[in-house]
């Protein structure tokens, strides 16, 4: 066994916090999670740094909030500049190699693949794009083009469509042909929409429901105020909630196929989804509340067993996993502060800025709505009652905040942009 341990990082996408069993919900969701969650570290507020994956994951994996698109128009570029943001930056794939890890990647998801330059720093990255033009003129064009791209997938069981099952064997044969130690990064796309779960996994959806309420859904995404029954609502709900169980699966199968490796494995999701809350449906509009950014996120395998309270961002998964390189020490990195910022776009607006704070309790958001927002989410989580008139100095000092975070991105990027004219 190499000195430096193994690192399994697996990305759920689409998990909101409140569906997992192990963070209190009605269903038996994640039993492997829950068991776990039993014997590792728990973060109960953890915090992604986006809304949606793109920005959220490029983030992740350069410790850093979206900064240089943050003043696009349009997702075309959007798309563009993210791809320069991880091109110009150090990745969290690209440090661990630089440390001494074979770095892989295991990931079907179009908007985490090498068309954003989330490739950099691996030395195996499997993307399953083997239309990268395809994907392209997707982001660029209309709803045609969408259309064609999603039954191209379907007929062919590719991006949103792929399953775990389908490409597991590939991960372990480049687990067993890796230089130990390894970092191995899996995303997986079963839980996001359409919800598809084989038969014999289904718990509570019927499996040809599963179909009709997708197709239910499609039709809904990017629509406001949706006027929705409850009836299909709870069944939206239950082919959620099967598509859940069904990567916990996978969660069980990896960690048991892996053990004799002993790698510290770290669980999370790229953001939430909603499920009309506020009369819209999953992660298609950038939205700061509790359903969209709050998200699962459980370290197994390692020396602490814990429940954190304090709020934790994903974005600090980064110095966390160099620190755990090079001492062996995850957890005093991920449990040193008591506050987290996430960052939206809305590009409907014209690409507006929205921020999030959450500071213990308190969540204080800016730019989502004409007016600001405080919640105090330890007797309001669902956030339905604005206190920022009730609490105008705390609002106040928590927008400071925002605003010297704001500043501190100007200033990074101007030194960023400085240094390399030096020619040095």
């Amino acid at each position: 066994m190499a000195d430096k341990r193994n690192i399994v990082l697996i990305t759920l996408d689409s998990v909101r916090a409140d569906h997992c069993s192990f963070m209190g919900y009605h269903r038996k969701t994640t039993p492997t999670l829950d068991k776990m969650a039993r014997k590792g570290l728990v973060f109960e507020n953890a915090y992604a740094p986006s809304s949606r994956t793109l920005p959220s994951m490029v983030s992740l994996f350069t410790g850093e909030t979206i900064t240089k698109y943050t003043r696009c128009n349009s997702e075309e570029e959007f798309g563009k500049n993210g791809r320069l943001n991880l091109k110009r930056k150090t990745t969290l794939a690209e440090a661990l190699s630089k440390k001494g890890y074979t770095t892989g990647a295991f990931n079907p998801n179009a908007y985490a693949s090498r068309h954003f330059g989330f490739n950099k720093g691996f030395s195996y990255f499997q993307d399953f794009l083997f239309d990268e033009g395809m994907f392209s003129r997707y982001l660029k064009g209309g709803k045609l083009i969408r259309v064609i791209r999603n039954v191209k997938n379907l007929l062919e069981k590719k991006e949103v469509f792929r399953l775990w099952e389908s490409y597991y064997d590939f991960i372990l044969s480049w687990v067993k042909n890796a230089r130990e130690p390894f970092f191995l990064w899996v995303f997986l796309l079963d839980t996001h929409f359409p919800y598809i779960v084989p038969r014999k996994h289904k718990q509570w959806g019927g499996y040809i429901e599963q179909f009709y309420y997708s197709f239910k859904l499609y039709k809904m995404i990017s629509k406001p105020n949706i006027n929705i029954s409850r009836k299909e609502k709870r069944k939206i709900i239950d082919n959620y909630d099967d598509s859940i169980y069904y990567a916990d699966k996978f969660i069980g199968r990896i960690c048991r196929d892996l053990e004799d490796y002993d790698p510290l494995v770290i669980i999370h999701a790229d953001h939430g989804e909603a499920f009309f809350e506020r009369g819209f449906y999953g992660h298609f509009f950038p939205c700061m509340y509790e359903e969209t950014i709050r998200v699962p996120l459980v370290v197994y395998n390692g020396d602490t067993k814990e429940r954190v309270n304090k709020p934790v961002s994903l974005l600090d998964l980064y110095p966390a996993l160099l620190c755990f390189a090079e001492t062996g020490d995850l957890f005093s990195s991920l449990a040193d502060k008591n506050w987290t910022i996430s960052k939206e776009i809305d590009f409907r607006r014209g690409g507006k800025e929205m921020f999030s704070i959450r500071l213990g309790d308190w969540k204080f958001i800016t730019g989502q709505k004409n007016e600001d927002e405080l919640y105090y989410l330890k007797e309001d989580p669902n956030e339905q009652e604005n206190l920022v008139d009730k609490y105008p100095e705390l609002a106040k000092e928590m927008k400071k905040i925002i605003e010297k975070h704001i500043k501190l991105e100007i200033e990074r990027k101007t030194i960023r942009d400085r240094i390399p004219k030096l020619r040095i």
